[in-house]
């Protein structure tokens, strides 16, 4: 299936679609994966993403886990 349509589908049907970026940072907010091993493994890939968007998506991590660290 071509991804338009895939989209497309799962617009129809009521379905949120995000990127990969976005859907391995939201995994990242809930504790499932570490965002960076993720990015790295991301760039062992043919996957690519602009540097400073995938340099600013760590650094607020490392904000939300400093921020989660103080809840505890």
């Amino acid at each position: 299936m071509d991804e338009r349509d895939g989209v497309t589908i799962a617009r129809d049907r009521g379905l949120k679609v995000v990127g990969t970026l976005a859907a391995l940072d939201l995994a990242a907010s809930h504790g499932l994966v570490d965002l960076q091993t993720m990015f790295d493994r991301l760039r062992a890939t043919t996957f690519r993403s602009p540097v400073r968007l995938m340099a600013s998506m760590l650094e607020q991590d490392a904000d939300r886990k400093k921020r989660q660290e103080g809840r505890q």
